[in-house]
């Protein structure tokens, strides 16, 4: 065999072993690093107002992929009213190690929410999910899309069979685009839900803008709360282009606008289209429920239908304003700051 045909024979496999040695520094390299990042991180900021910590870490996902198992995983966020606390017993991501800045991650286990109400009082809403997982995609050194989907939450105050969040940057206008979808939702009767315990359907679309406002918090560089009032200030909007409901025997739908006042109280009206009330308010004046304003939602919704005539669909602005939600001209209940 000459020296010509040994190349041949040996070249393509020689190249390849030296393609597959530099995959594996590579992923090595790429796998050291994140596990440095998260062990520094550890019970430390990794964006201003929001802590991230863990029990315990195992590294994963050779050789395409960096992954990270998380074992008593908490992400704590500061809010104006208190700590908002989110902790799963296993929490996972997963990045390529080729290509575009990509994540997915992925929680099992126990998951526990904790916040405060703006009277300083402690919520906690713990569910048992049977898939919960969230993606991301970055570009430019920021957050320019994420995803988030739950199927099967199981819950005795709150369940729901599926929930999706979608959040975009529009890729057109200054803008953030996002979209909202809850099916087979059920609420405990403790909660004291407005039109009963069945909510089969919630969707909600629309934009927020100016999106700029949140480019410093997209980057991981900016606290929620001053992003928000920036938007604020610059005349922020949330266009609703679509929202829907089938609660109970209710189908409603409509659309509308809403922004933040100085005391950063929500600000703004959706205009909505209501059927199949009839029977709910049928019901309502049989048993003596209707109550008159300030009551809540259901008693301002029941006093404003009480009031319209009886056939077709019943519209009704909701309205944002003052500090006072109103289902029409009927006051129903007070407004807390969002921040």
């Amino acid at each position: 065999m000459n020296y010509s045909h040994r190349f041949w024979l040996y070249g393509p496999v020689s190249l390849f072993a030296i393609l597959m040695l530099g995959v594996v520094a590579y992923w090595f390299v790429a796998s050291h690093e994140v596990s440095r990042k998260l062990e520094a991180l550890n019970g430390h900021e990794i964006a201003p107002g929001i802590t991230m910590g863990f029990a315990h870490k195992t590294m994963a996902g050779f050789p395409f992929r960096v992954d990270g198992e998380l074992d008593g995983f908490r992400v704590t966020l500061a809010t104006s009213h208190g700590p908002a606390v989110w902790t799963a017993e296993k929490f996972a991501f997963h990045s390529l190690t080729y290509g575009r800045t990509q994540y997915v991650f992925e929680a099992a286990g126990q998951q526990t929410l904790t916040w405060h109400k703006d009277d300083g009082s402690q919520r906690r809403y713990r569910f048992l999910p049977g898939l919960l997982r969230a993606s991301m995609i970055a570009g430019h050194g920021e957050l320019s899309r994420f995803d988030l989907e739950a199927i099967d939450v199981d819950s005795p105050e709150l369940s729901a069979t599926q929930f999706q969040a979608h959040l975009r940057k529009n890729p057109r206008i200054d803008a953030l685009d996002f979209n909202v979808t809850a099916n087979g939702v059920r609420i405990a009767d403790d909660l004291k839900p407005a039109f009963g315990p069945d909510l089969k359907l919630f969707h909600a679309e629309g934009l927020i803008s100016p999106g700029t406002s949140f480019d410093r918090l997209l980057e991981g560089k900016g606290d929620w709360r001053a992003a928000a009032e920036d938007w604020r200030k610059r005349d922020g909007g949330v266009l609703v282009k679509a929202v829907a409901l089938n609660w109970g025997n209710l189908d409603i739908a409509g659309k509308g606008a809403l922004t933040a006042d100085a005391l950063h109280r929500p600000k703004g009206a959706l205009e909505m289209k209501i059927a199949n009330w009839q029977p709910l308010l049928k019901a309502a004046q049989e048993r003596g429920w209707i109550k008159g304003s300030n009551g809540g939602l259901a008693a301002g919704f029941l006093a404003f239908a009480d009031a319209a005539p009886s056939g077709g669909s019943l519209n009704a602005t909701l309205g944002f304003q003052d500090g006072i939600f109103s289902v029409g001209s009927i006051p129903a209940d007070t407004l807390a700051p969002l921040y």
